[in-house]
């Protein structure tokens, strides 16, 4: 609030420790996740460029 009694410096709270151990743990799964999702956006990407645009170029 703003007219609370403003903290001791040095003195964390207890959820600053927990939201510290929940970001040193880290999030494995969604780093996954994105990498997954980033490699089939290229993967079609590739594929689109090659079946389609090369396709038409290499023409009769």
């Amino acid at each position: 609030m703003i007219n609370s009694e403003p903290k001791e410096l040095g003195l964390p709270d207890s959820t600053d420790e927990a939201v510290d151990g929940i970001l040193r743990s880290g999030m494995p799964g969604a780093v996954v996740l994105a990498g997954l999702a980033t490699a089939v956006v290229v993967g079609i990407w590739l594929a689109f460029y090659f079946l389609v645009f090369l396709a038409r170029s290499a023409g009769p």
